[in-house]
């Protein structure tokens, strides 16, 4: 049973789920010789400051990064990368035996 994971990040309509379903399903049964019924796609979304890339966490939520206080204290700061996680396919596929 081919199954498909999707992360990417949040946002995607109905619609857009639907068409990607639809288009990822008639992929793998036209060239990868699945059986439509048994073809799995799972989205999985990963919300702002839930993943990194080159070592740096992702476009953070509003208010994670801290800044240096009126009193000149130290607060902790984190480097960001600016590029958004956009969308990343990875797949996992198990053939089983009937």
């Amino acid at each position: 049973m081919p199954t498909v994971i999707v992360y990417w990040s949040p946002g995607r309509s109905a619609q857009q789920k639907a068409d990607v379903i639809r288009e990822m399903t008639d992929a793998l049964v036209n060239s990868g010789g699945a059986r439509r019924d048994d073809v799995v796609i799972i989205f999985q979304e990963i919300a702002a400051g839930n993943s990194g890339r080159a070592g740096v966490i992702s476009a953070p939520p509003p208010g994670l990064l801290a800044s240096p206080s009126a009193d000149g204290a130290n607060s902790e700061t984190v480097s960001t990368h600016t590029d958004p996680p956009d969308t990343t396919f990875r797949t996992h596929s198990r053939e089983v035996e009937d």
